[in-house]
């Protein structure tokens, strides 16, 4: 039998290449490369082999061209600088990457404009699916679904359309983090962050609202404080006031991180002068001083689940228009350090409630 060598050329390799080392014909690898068609077992392994050894990737535009999807979905989300979407593209990313797709990851910055311009703009790579974290109204993204491309929502459900969806428990992790603070003793409990049009933001708002209602507490929402200097203005306000909150529920890790950089220039002390609890955990949250209690997401569950949602839709293109979404409600961990006020006795005489609040209840040393 001839020996196969490996062909020499100084460009990428092609379908050429490929069928030469493999020993067969450039027919049996688009067959292998694109699922279709009767190939061997025996065939198949060796094409497979050959386009492993020479690092061979299917030309996306070829594809696009001939009118199939190309091996690449899309990812929208508001921010990448942003810890939990960085966590929630690196899963997305991962799932894909194994199934042989890359992963198209754009930054909204939540603009609906830029949003509808990155859509349009995926529309045309003809991406096989979309997994977004929404900013538009949803009558903007109907052309998408009414274009047969597969399309999961992550965080953010996309209300009055039919898609998956892959959120977390917002309202019962909110109502937790406060409810903490009130087994403290804190009844002036301030609330801030951004973004509460959104679904998660107004479900973390919403859990905040039933625990303070319910201790017949009065609400000091802070729900606009989307920069840097807004956050600096209202605790620069607090430092000065006589009646200041005693204790914080930080609604996203961003405005956590502006609040505790905040509370510094003001020399406000955790959690003598004032406590504080964060949606949203992070890597540094237990090396603060003193350590950050939070709830935590599973971002990189979060992702993956999104991402096997859509495949499954990719996997059975014919027939996923006709299926009806599906909505996954992840859980989440109430991890207990002591920027709350909890100290060593405290954590050990914590109320059994928070187990039946929360089906995972942490806390660290």
């Amino acid at each position: 039998m001839k020996e196969n060598r490996i062909p020499k050329h100084t460009s990428l390799p092609t379908v050429a290449d490929v069928a030469q080392l493999a020993g067969v014909g450039a027919i049996t690898v688009s067959r292998v490369v694109n699922g279709n068609g009767y190939v061997s077992l025996e065939k198949d392994k060796r094409v497979k082999a050959a386009i492993k050894k020479l690092g061979y990737r299917p030309n996306q535009a070829a594809r696009v061209l001939k009118g199939r999807r190309a091996q690449m979905i899309g990812l929208i989300v508001p921010d990448l600088s942003d810890p939990f979407f960085g966590m929630c593209a690196a899963a997305v990313e991962e799932f894909a990457f194994e199934r042989g797709y890359m992963t198209l990851i754009v930054a909204s910055q939540r603009n609906e404009e830029v949003e509808k311009n990155e859509v349009n703009m995926m529309m045309g790579q003809n991406i096989a699916g979309l997994v977004i974290v929404p900013s538009l109204q949803n009558g903007q993204l109907e052309s998408l679904a009414l274009s047969g491309i597969p399309v999961v929502a992550l965080d953010r459900p996309l209300e009055g359309l039919i898609a998956d969806e892959v959120v977390v428990d917002n309202l019962r992790g909110a109502q937790t983090a406060v409810e903490h603070l009130l087994w403290h003793g804190y009844k002036k409990i301030a609330c801030i962050g951004y973004d509460k049009n959104f679904y998660s933001i107004r479900q973390r708002i919403l859990g905040y609202t039933n625990a303070m209602e319910a201790a017949g507490l009065k609400l000091h929402m802070y729900d606009e404080a989307s920069t840097d200097n807004d956050v600096a203005k209202i605790v620069h306000s607090w430092a000065r006031a006589t009646d200041r909150p005693t204790a914080v529920f930080s609604l996203n890790n961003v405005t956590t991180l502006r609040v505790l950089q905040s509370f510094r220039q003001e020399g406000l002390h955790i959690p003598d002068a004032i406590a504080i609890v964060g949606f949203d955990d992070f890597s540094l949250a237990p090396l603060l001083s003193p350590p950050l209690t939070a709830i935590r997401q599973p971002a990189h569950v979060l992702g993956t689940q999104a991402a096997k949602l859509l495949f499954e839709r990719i996997e059975n293109a014919e027939n996923h228009q006709k299926l009806p979404g599906t909505k996954i409600v992840l859980p989440v961990e109430f991890v207990i350090r002591t920027s709350c006020g909890c100290g060593t006795a405290a954590k050990k005489n914590l109320p059994r409630a928070y187990k039946q609040l929360l089906p995972h209840t942490e806390a660290e040393a």
